[in-house]
């Protein structure tokens, strides 16, 4: 949503819930495949401006305390006790509508929620914040880092993130590169690829499904371009326009 640096965030939207519940599972489902020493990320940009992400952090801090006072009391509990908590409803869902298939048992990925919380830490990346995502300082430790950093431009260009697991993006824009620069993180990792997760807007998902037909549409075009031995200023390269 278009919005100013202003404006009063009266809550998040259940998606962005839906998206950290889709976090949880997959670092909990990491550390059961042998992960517990490799970092896992979740990437939250939804606006670029500072008092909004300050805000947007405040509410997923709220949501963690209560995700994880939910998680300590009931992940030893029989599911009969737990699917009396809503947090712990909200987990299994998640898990059975995405991570079924990802060779793990719900019993098994509830045992292991209470250590997803060892290393979560939240973290607010902008050019006015003093926290710093040191994940070189948990390595010297030993341990993976469970972070969710919430940010805006820090977030889209040149900040490096290890172990990318799910971004949740609502932040639009109509330039190419800048859309491109703002997707890089969506590349899979070995390990752990079929547990990624990408939350986007409609419009972003139709943007993004146009850049890959017009990058696509470019190759080619270079292919037939070395076939016939031409050179660009003979073959008369495009990039498509949207419309």
């Amino acid at each position: 949503f278009s919005h100013k640096k202003e404006h009063d965030l009266a809550g998040l939207p259940p998606s962005l819930y839906r998206a950290i519940n889709h976090f949880i599972i997959t670092r909990a489902i990491r550390n059961l495949r042998g992960h517990t020493n490799k970092h896992c990320s979740m990437m939250v940009n939804v606006s670029r401006f500072v008092n909004i992400q300050k805000m947007v952090r405040n509410y997923i801090s709220v949501y963690e305390k209560k995700l994880r006072e939910a998680v300590k009391a009931n992940y030893a509990m029989p599911d009969a006790v737990a699917d009396e908590n809503d947090y712990m409803i909200r987990l299994k869902e998640v898990f059975q509508s995405d991570y079924e298939n990802c060779g793990i048992q719900w019993k098994d990925v509830k045992a292991a929620l209470w250590g997803v919380f060892d290393n979560l830490k939240l973290y607010v990346i902008n050019s006015k914040s003093d926290e710093t995502l040191d994940y070189r300082k948990y390595e010297r430790e030993g341990y993976g880092l469970t972070a969710i950093a919430i940010g805006g431009l820090s977030l889209s260009r040149g900040l490096t993130i290890e172990g990318p697991c799910v971004s949740y993006m609502y932040r639009n824009t109509r330039m190419y590169d800048t859309l491109m620069q703002m997707g890089r993180w969506f590349g899979y990792r070995p390990g752990y690829e079929d547990l990624c997760r990408v939350h986007l807007s409609r419009d972003s998902i139709d943007w993004y499904s146009h850049i890959a037909e017009a990058s696509e549409e470019l190759r080619q075009q270079i292919k037939r371009m070395r076939r016939d031995n031409l050179s660009p200023r003979q073959f008369g390269l495009y990039v498509k326009a949207h419309p």
